[in-house]
């Protein structure tokens, strides 16, 4: 029975593209910084310098050469000294953006762009 314990459930995971920009997460006193190592339209999986908490939400703004997104994200892991943040969107405009913000990521020669969400 102990093996069953550890198998993990099933779950649908956007396609994640990999990355190397420049991420910043403030949680109230809080402010990292850090390398976005994966992103998908469901968020991202980041090397921060310093620790956050499982759970906590904050700001997180992702520095792409190309363009620069800030949206609300909620830390959903930390796994070896990554953490998951998934995005809180507020409104479906600005899931749609997020997504025009990834495709922009996916497609070099899409113009700049610059979201901010507040």
């Amino acid at each position: 029975m102990k093996d069953l314990e550890t198998v993990r459930k099933f779950e649908y995971r956007p396609c994640r593209i990999d990355t190397g920009f420049n991420v910043e997460f403030i949680a109230g006193q809080l402010k990292l910084h850090g390398q976005c190592r994966d992103v998908s339209n469901a968020g991202i999986r980041a090397k921060l310098d310093g620790q956050v908490v499982v759970g906590s939400s904050g700001t997180l703004t992702l520095h792409h050469p190309r363009s620069v997104l800030e949206l609300e994200a909620q830390v959903i892991y930390m796994d070896k000294g990554h953490a998951g943040f998934a995005f809180k969107f507020q409104s479906p405009l600005e899931a749609e953006m997020t997504s025009a913000y990834i495709a922009a990521i996916v497609n070099s020669k899409a113009s700049p762009l610059v979201v901010r969400f507040s």
